[in-house]
């Protein structure tokens, strides 16, 4: 048999280590009354600080996790030994003779698990018989002399007074409660006490509702899975409360308790529920997540249960891993992570299933309502050979498999067409049946059939797939996908490892195809339009194949895995041109939302010559919606989704034949029907010919109506030395604040307002400006407050009003104030990869001519930071340029700014070194110690 010392029930005084901390407590932890209270907390300080250092050894070395977590919990033991040793004493003199009582270990330290930082919880138990008086004497007592030395010596201890009595009614108060106690272990004091009082509760346990006590605690670890997202394959994943967890594995063992009578391992092989493979597979995952936590309480100094991407590195080099690529190093480490946690996550998801709801051979009788339940139920029926019961697919038959491999394939697509669960017996033999799956089925056209039709069930694919995935079937027939499983993906975007992501895209279109997100009708729309909606599924199964080398170049790359691929899996050759082309493309429809002006004609011209056909652009509008929300819950907001739907309206508008060019006089002649309170038709006549033709792009008849009478204002009050116009108003598509701002043009307008908006503490997301033919400015910039959208403070309004015209007027420089404001931000503020990721992110700086639209645009990516755009502008304006239209963007705290521009010079012409010039002052400017000063 397969030696599990794992889960054996832990009896600490037999390990050798138990007896080398002995010896080394009887040197150090001598509690004489000749000591006085400061001595023997220096004392019980030390004898921690060699125990560490000693434990930090035999992690170093490759202890396993059980090792190391069962001698931190020895150490523990020895020193409240003695604690309690010395408070026995203390307590004779103040209460006589005493009584039995004992200390016990509950939680993770009564498991004989106890991390580097790992609270330790205690229970006390006394006896019934003592007095009010004395017993409150005595508990005194053992608080001084016991927890107090514990909680000035650093350590977390939890604990409880409880006879037996009360401990027991408290277990029934609360499930966490039961779980701890189900834990417990005796540490000191009468142990006929602590054993009596085990098999109490133990056989309470177990008489008082056990079924319900299972079906609670299976409920429980659902709804904690759920909260951390139901997937082990998190970016950033949780150890200890995570799906594929440490509670997981905790969790079963509960149950077996409850169940069985005991918490080991053996007693599930004995009964048949694991294979002796099965159950060392599992508790070697479980320490080596011990293990990994151990790492994670050492380099943290503090309990930390969260395995962050900027963490991972320096994890993976103190577990040994050795690759000198750090990236690489990182992903098999990760993937070891990942491939034990799905252990874990798999082998519980069918023992709950077997404990909570599988008939436990109980002799009991059957109520009435057993009988009459099973009278009504209705007859088994036979599928394939599976046999169908109560929507559950099994079979008894353990060669199910092995003459008709195909038939793997067919039990995911009787699945899903029945609605039907697989059994945990099924279950198993799915995994134990995995090399079955070889080249001759991988490239079997019947069995590629029955995979297109799991495709094709339109709003009911995801289910079926993760199905596949989590059995390990998908990887294994579609070895291209397999290689993405476990697949970290080092950026600030991705929650997920590449694999899941993939999954989580189709299940965003599932949610799409069955109304479950309203917001999302108009992508639904789309895509039924389509000649065979269902093919986004297969599209975006395969969007990501390229990923297997890295997200370098991965859609050229995915287009490559992808073309071998459709032929095997027999897709039409006419299907392949749109495939193809969203795989090669699916980031474009973002880019190009981010980088133009969506309201410019020539703009969309240019992306509707580049889609070619409506077709493939409502399959990019749909995918890109899918991979977005699919990437993190936060990544897609209102901004997004109106400049994603704005650019595929525009787009399919042009396909469809419905933008006609207008000529420039008939464009202004459509505006002089605005009827605008105090404005004349020659003043609003003035205005449509003193703007440039681009203003009407992105100047509806409200818009033109607003300028034209802030205008007015505007130069009637020119003679008062009004500074400026500005007008606040929000924008509920968008959910965002416009600021329109009428004012003389001016060298550094835009950096001079674009520092008033920061200074007053607001996000600029995008900015617009249009200079008239007589030099006043039309410009508009769309902000918002951090976390709620639309500026609705009178207050910063005013200040922001105040700034600008202060900044206008040339009285002061805004530079200050933002050093001042940076200072006071940046020491909450993550601001340099060194703090995220163990390196700064160098800033990127890209000037270039788009030739198809005859634009200069300069591209920046640089880490955020308060004034961040106020120095762009600024820079771009002292190298001899006027920003005409700028779109920023912030992830994750990378900020990605966008600007179009022109040269002042009056003839708009720009030598090439003016743009070298303007990129190494950007680069420069970017990198100064003083705006990236240290905090």
């Amino acid at each position: 048999m397969i030696r599990l010392i794992c889960c054996k029930s832990v009896t600490m005084e037999d390990d050798p280590l138990f007896r080398r901390t002995r010896q080394h407590a009887e040197k150090r932890l001598i509690f004489s009354g000749a000591k006085s209270d400061k001595q023997r907390l220096e004392d019980i300080k030390e004898f921690l600080r060699l125990e560490k250092e000693m434990l930090l050894r035999y992690h170093r070395k490759g202890d396993s996790g059980f090792r190391l977590t069962r001698a931190r919990a020895v150490i523990v033991d020895v020193l409240i030994q003695c604690l309690f040793q010395y408070a026995r004493e203390i307590a004779v003199d103040v209460v006589g003779k005493l009584r039995p009582m004992c200390v016990l270990a509950t939680g993770g330290y009564g498991r004989g698990e106890l991390c580097p930082h790992s609270d330790i919880d205690l229970m006390f138990l006394y006896s019934k018989s003592l007095g009010g008086k004395t017993q409150e004497a005595l508990k005194e007592t053992m608080t001084r002399e016991i927890l107090y030395p514990l909680w000035d010596s650093g350590l977390k201890v939890g604990h409880a007074s409880r006879d037996l009595k009360e401990a027991i009614a408290e277990s029934q108060s609360d499930i966490r409660n039961k779980n701890s106690m189900l834990d417990a272990r005796f540490i000191c004091g009468d142990r006929k006490m602590s054993e009596r009082f085990m098999q109490k509760f133990l056989k309470h346990c177990r008489s008082h509702e056990p079924e319900k006590y299972l079906e609670e605690l299976h409920a429980h670890q659902k709804e904690r899975r759920l909260e951390k997202q139901s997937t082990v394959y998190l970016q950033a994943p949780d150890v200890k409360s995570g799906a594929g967890g440490l509670r997981d594995y905790q969790g079963v063992l509960w149950m077996i308790k409850v169940k069985f009578g005991n918490r080991e391992l053996e007693e599930l092989i004995r009964r048949k529920y694991l294979s002796e493979q099965e159950a060392k597979s599992y508790s070697d995952a479980y320490s080596f997540l011990l293990r990994v936590r151990n790492e994670l309480h050492f380099l943290s100094k503090r309990p930390v249960d969260i395995l962050h991407l900027e963490k991972q590195p320096e994890v993976a080099i103190g577990l040994g891993y050795e690759e000198e690529d750090i990236f690489r190093r990182v992903e098999v480490f990760m993937g070891d992570y990942y491939s034990h946690a799905r252990t874990i996550s798999q082998i519980t998801g069918i023992l709950e299933q077997r404990l909570v709801y599988a008939n436990s051979g109980s002799t009991s009788k059957l109520s009435f309502r057993n009988v009459l339940s099973a009278y009504r139920a209705e007859p088994s029926q036979h599928v394939d050979g599976f046999e169908l019961l109560n929507n559950q697919l099994s079979s008894t038959d353990p060669q199910i498999f092995d003459d008709d491999p195909e038939r793997i394939l067919r039990l995911f697509r009787h699945s899903q067409r029945l609605s039907a669960t697989l059994s945990p017996d099924l279950r198993s033999l799915v995994r134990n049946r995995l090399s079955l799956i070889d080249s001759t089925l991988i490239n079997s056209s019947s069995a590629n059939v029955t995979f297109r039709s799991i495709l094709q069930e339109i709003g009911n694919v995801s289910p079926t797939l993760c199905e596949m995935h989590e059995l390990g079937v998908l990887g294994r027939f579609i070895p291209e996908f397999g290689k993405l499983t476990c697949k970290v993906q080092h950026d600030l975007y991705h929650r997920f490892t590449a694999d899941v992501h993939v999954l989580h895209c189709i299940t965003v279109l599932d949610e799409v195809f069955q109304g479950k997100r309203t917001e999302a009708q108009q992508y639904l729309d789309a895509i039924r339009k389509n000649e065979v909606p269902g093919l986004l599924y297969l599209i975006l199964f395969l969007h990501d194949l390229g990923k297997d080398e890295g997200p370098k170049g991965h859609c050229e790359r995915g287009v490559e895995i992808a073309i071998p691929l459709l032929k095997r899996l027999g897709i039409s050759e006419e299907m392949h041109d749109r495939i193809l082309f969203v795989i090669r493309n699916h980031l474009e429809m973002v880019r190009f939302a981010n980088k133009f002006d969506l309201e410019d004609p020539e703009s969309i011209e240019v992306f509707a010559k580049f889609v070619e056909g409506e077709q493939r652009l409502r399959f990019l509008y749909a995918h890109t919606y899918c991979d977005a929300n699919a990437t993190a819950p936060d990544l897609w907001n209102a901004h997004k989704e109106e400049l994603h739907t704005q650019l595929f309206s525009n787009t399919i508008a042009v396909l469809e034949g419905k933008r006609a060019p207008m000529d420039p006089e008939t464009i202004k002649d459509s505006y002089m029907d605005l009827e605008i309170k105090g404005v004349s038709k020659s003043e609003l006549r003035e205005h449509l010919d003193q703007v440039p033709m681009r203003y009407f792009s992105h100047s509806g008849r409200e818009e033109v109506a607003l300028h034209v009478s802030m205008l007015s204002k505007f130069l009637s009050n020119n003679s008062k030395n009004e500074t400026a116009v500005i007008n606040w108003r929000n924008d509920v598509r968008r959910t965002l604040t416009v600021i329109d701002i009428i004012t003389q043009d001016q060298v550094g307008l835009f950096e001079k307002i674009t520092g008033a908006i920061s200074v007053s503490g607001l996000n600029i997301l995008g900015a617009r400006a249009v200079n008239r033919d007589d030099g006043i400015a039309i410009d508009a910039f769309y902000v918002e407050v951090e976390k709620s959208g639309f500026v609705e403070d009178e207050g910063t309004r005013t200040s922001c009003e105040n700034s600008i015209r202060t900044f206008l007027l040339g009285k002061s420089s805004p530079d200050g104030q933002i050093s001042e404001l940076r200072k006071k931000i940046d020491g909450n503020r993550l601001f340099s990869n060194r703090e995220k990721l163990g390196e700064k992110i160098p800033s990127q700086v890209d000037v270039y001519r788009d030739v198809n639209l005859g634009r200069t645009i300069v591209e920046v990516k640089a880490p955020d930071r308060v004034g961040l755009l106020h120095l762009l502008a600024k820079t771009i304006s002292h190298c001899g340029f006027d920003i005409e239209f700028a779109r920023i963007a912030t992830e994750q705290g990378i900020a990605t700014d966008i600007f179009h521009i022109a040269s002042k010079d009056t003839d708009g012409k720009t030598k090439p070194t003016q743009f070298l010039e303007l990129r190494e002052e950007l680069s420069e400017a970017l990198n100064n110690a003083q705006f990236f000063h240290e905090v």
